[in-house]
């Protein structure tokens, strides 16, 4: 498991304005989650998969469509 402050994940994005949050953080899919405030967390193998756990807020400002 990764943990990354909020600011990092914001200035990664500052870096790449056309990205997804998820191709940023090369993970399959970030999940969103109510309780995390300050830092996102990357899990490497969940279901074969790299996902992401990231405050709602961060999720929602970083969605696409």
């Amino acid at each position: 498991m990764t943990r990354l402050a909020r600011a990092e994940v914001e200035s990664l994005m500052q870096g790449r304005p056309e990205s997804t949050l998820e191709s940023a953080l090369e993970v399959f899919e970030v999940f969103a989650s109510g309780s995390l405030t300050d830092e996102v967390y990357i899990l490497d193998d969940v279901a074969g998969k790299r996902i992401a756990i990231a405050p709602t807020s961060l999720k929602e400002k970083y969605r696409r469509g």
